[in-house]
């Protein structure tokens, strides 16, 4: 500032010079002009809003509109650094409301510390985990309280039904399904013991076991083209009896990989590859071995012990006998 002001008197003292210079020559000449050089001005200064009670956006946007900034200070005199104060109000201003100012930068008092703000933000995001993860507890326990009922629903279906009773009997049965299901039957008693299935008519449809006194198998019920439903059995017995219904998703199977083994009558799957199979018989009376299906077949009908080798495929087997019998994969 000093050397302008230096300059601008030196430029001054050279215009005096020449003008004097100018008035020692010939008469008459006019003086020169003398040149006026004014000083810089000063930057004007700034009358502060009243911003109080406003909103902190709404005072800094009229601060901006003056081209003047608000710093916000919490109610704890600590400057406001990684947050905006949004929800803040001001309480007052340094300078004051009213007060020119040359300063751009306002002090802006506000209600809120940025701290308690911050703790306040940090309690809540804890606690929209912890809501979270209770949510996510409960829909995991409710999912798989639901996943029990399903599965316990579905056994319910296939549960076995037991059936008992003591002599003769015409037996209201209820079954799974439509279609084939296995009947798993003891009898204890010195008489004949036999037991048919009905239609609607009463009419029999099939004799399932007819044997003398005591009796343990499992036999299939509408396991054959007929497309009758038994609704009913018919028994004959001289002693206690329980007939159990198993839906053919309960059956034993096997898949070749070792022998099935059993005695008397039977019911089972073959889940193995087509092959070769030995079967063997070591009773007295008759022995039966049928496949069921599309492909039904009677692959074995004799009287007393057997041995052969059958074509053996994928399926529902049944077994008519009375001694021990076995399967055997090539």
């Amino acid at each position: 500032m000093r050397e302008t002001l230096k300059r601008i008197r030196s430029i001054s003292a050279a215009a005096v010079l020449v003008a004097a210079m100018a008035g020692c020559g010939s008469a008459g000449t006019p003086a020169g002009n003398t040149t006026n050089v004014a000083s810089p001005a000063s930057d004007a200064k700034k009358t502060v809003p009243d911003l109080t009670g406003k909103s902190f956006p709404v005072a800094n946007n009229l601060l901006n509109n003056d081209g003047l900034s608000g710093v916000a200070f919490g109610k704890d005199g600590k400057e406001w650094k990684s947050r905006y104060p949004e929800d803040a109000n001001v309480l007052s201003s340094v300078p004051a409301a009213g007060s020119s100012t040359d300063e751009e930068l306002i002090r802006l008092n506000i209600d809120m510390n940025e701290a308690d703000v911050i703790a306040a933000a940090k309690a809540q995001e804890a606690a929209a985990k912890k809501t979270a993860a209770h949510k996510a507890a409960a829909e995991k326990k409710a999912a798989e309280k639901a996943a029990a009922a399903k599965r316990a629903a579905e056994e319910a279906k296939v549960k076995p039904k037991v059936y008992s009773g003591f002599g003769d009997d015409v037996l209201a049965i209820s079954k799974h399904d439509t279609g084939a299901e296995a009947l798993t039957i003891q009898h204890t008693g010195p008489s004949n013991f036999a037991v048919h299935s009905l239609d609607s008519s009463l009419d029999s449809t099939d004799l399932l076991v007819n044997e003398i006194g005591n009796y343990s198998g499992t036999v299939l019920l509408d396991g054959g083209w007929s497309s009758t439903e038994t609704s009913k059995l018919k028994i004959t017995a001289g002693g206690a009896w329980t007939i159990t219904l198993v839906p053919l998703q309960k059956v034993k199977s096997f898949n070749g990989k070792s022998p099935i083994t059993g005695f008397g009558d039977d019911v089972f799957y073959y889940t193995g590859e087509i092959a070769s199979a030995t079967f063997t018989h070591d009773g007295s009376h008759n022995i039966a071995v049928k496949t069921h299906g599309l492909d039904s077949d009677l692959l074995v009908n004799e009287i007393g012990p057997y041995t052969g080798t059958l074509v053996w495929r994928p399926g529902l087997y049944s077994v008519t006998a009375d001694g021990n019998w076995s399967a055997t994969i090539k």
